[in-house]
């Protein structure tokens, strides 16, 4: 039986420990449990943060039959995410939901089939390949920049989660497999449709308690199916075209040039990549990488609208850094962007779009003095381990001093240990080009019309009904060619 960070406990701790049933929590009904207590979709992590300080730094509550138990101390979060996958890993509902619609990806999968997968995506997505690839978030940030120019003129109300998932979703489709699918300019996305209902219904049903979509299907369960139909289709048709391009240019087998190309030529090598696979992996970045990156960027743009003096000062450094250009021009300019980048690692830190991780113990095991046997439902509220370390104020200056930066073990916005996000490097590429963009041309403010802002879990925490109001800055000179209209 292991004990915290995989050290052994003595018999003497092992019989000094509690049991799960004599954990602290809330009190609950028949049946349901806590679920009463919990209040909708949009209070029910507000109202598990509020039990962390009422009864951590470990406790229990119920869903339904099912027994969750929650751990809110730090040190004992990051054992446990630096354990993974050998000690613990993602509850199996994950692995079942991603399976059931045929996406097995690096997102779902556990043990060596994880391995396997896991190296691809770290290759495919390190921070040369992406710095080497920076045209394609430039161009994004270009078509960005005149979509948000011309609202600007035209004095539009803009939901800026909807542009900025666009954008987010034209970069990862490039990288990704190779296909512009330039949602921004077009206005529109069939394709991004089916992504937002395929994602939220997976999130629905990896954290649903009772799986009634086998038996029964509702009108919700018939529209995802159609969803995903759609997305098989167009995956299948991003592969084809791949296979194609890399009939036609048997190099890229060796210097593939995208993560889809990267898959196919490690399936022509050892065989070692199922179709199926290849298909899962593709879905996994293309919902991931969309979803976590423009949500991320939403949420800063929500704090930044209620701190112009915070936009003033990003302005400041966009004048510095970028002359008469309104956006960076190269990846070694968006890394100069230091106050910026602040802002961004702020906005993570209070508003981060991974609220916690739901893990299970692969065998019997101790956790803050608490024996917790294998299975057990075990939640890491990440968000409000990241959301303390600073406290409440909207605050940029903690960043730029390593003396006042959060200690990097509690900003676990994007994990620890062996399963750390992969895509951390594209995240901060493309949203410290967008931001740096936005803040040198645009002032923010939010539309008073359209209430307070809400969030959704759906896998990420989505800002709903954030709508925001943008004038131009004044930019002197003239702007680069390919930036202009």
């Amino acid at each position: 039986m292991r004990g915290g960070c995989g050290c052994f406990a003595s018999m003497r701790e092992m019989r000094g420990t509690r049991s799960i049933a004599d954990l602290p929590g809330p009190r609950g009904l028949p049946l349901i449990g806590n679920l009463h207590q919990m209040g909708g979709p949009y209070e029910a992590l507000g109202t598990i943060e509020r039990w962390c300080d009422r009864y951590g730094p470990i406790f229990k509550f119920r869903m339904g039959v099912r027994v969750i138990v929650v751990v809110c101390d730090v040190d004992e979060i990051n054992c446990i995410l630096r354990e993974r996958p050998e000690g613990y890993r993602r509850v199996r509902e994950i692995e079942t939901g991603f399976a059931e619609l045929s996406f097995p990806g690096v997102f779902s999968v556990e043990g060596e089939t994880w391995r396997r997968q896991r190296r691809l995506a770290v290759a495919a997505l390190n921070s040369n390949h992406l710095h080497g690839h920076f045209h394609v978030v430039r161009t994004a940030t270009e078509r960005l920049h005149r979509r948000l120019r011309d609202a600007a003129r035209a004095g539009q109300v803009l939901d800026i989660c909807e542009e900025l998932t666009s954008y987010s979703l034209d970069i990862v489709a490039t990288l990704a497999f190779g296909h512009d699918l330039n949602t921004l300019e077009r206005h529109s996305s069939e394709l991004q449709h089916h992504i937002e209902v395929a994602f939220k219904a997976l999130s629905f049903r990896c954290f649903f308690p009772i799986p009634y979509w086998r038996w029964v299907r509702l009108p919700a369960d018939r529209a995802m199916e159609r969803s995903v139909i759609e997305l098989r289709l167009a995956v299948a048709t991003f592969i084809e075209q791949a296979r194609v391009r890399m009939r036609e240019r048997p190099e890229l087998f060796d210097a593939p040039e995208n993560f889809l190309e990267a898959m196919l030529a490690a399936q022509r090598q050892d065989n070692s990549f199922s179709d199926e696979e290849i298909v899962g992996n593709t879905f996994t970045l293309m919902i991931a990488g969309e979803d976590t990156t423009a949500h991320t960027l939403a949420w800063a743009c929500w704090l930044l609208a209620q701190r112009p003096d915070v936009q003033a000062r990003c302005a400041r450094e966009g004048e510095e850094l970028l002359g008469d250009d309104p956006l960076p021009a190269t990846s070694d300019l968006v890394a100069r962007f230091r106050y910026v980048e602040a802002a961004l690692r702020e906005s993570i830190r209070l508003q981060s779009v991974s609220s916690g991780q739901v893990v299970q113990p692969l065998s019997d095991t101790t956790i803050c003095n608490t024996r917790a046997p294998a299975g057990t439902r075990v939640l890491l509220p990440t968000r409000r381990i990241t959301r303390n370390a600073g406290g409440s104020e909207f605050d940029p200056e903690r960043w730029l001093d390593e003396r006042t930066a959060p200690d990097p073990k509690v900003f676990l916005s994007f994990g620890a240990g062996q399963r750390f996000c992969p895509g951390r490097n594209l995240a901060f590429l493309e949203s410290k080009s967008a931001l740096a963009m936005i803040t040198r041309n645009f002032e923010m403010e939010l539309d008073p019309s359209a209430g307070p802002v809400r969030e959704q879990f759906a896998f990420t925490m989505i800002p709903i009904g954030l709508r925001v109001r943008l004038r131009e800055r004044a930019v002197t000179g003239v702007a680069t060619p390919s930036a202009a209209a």
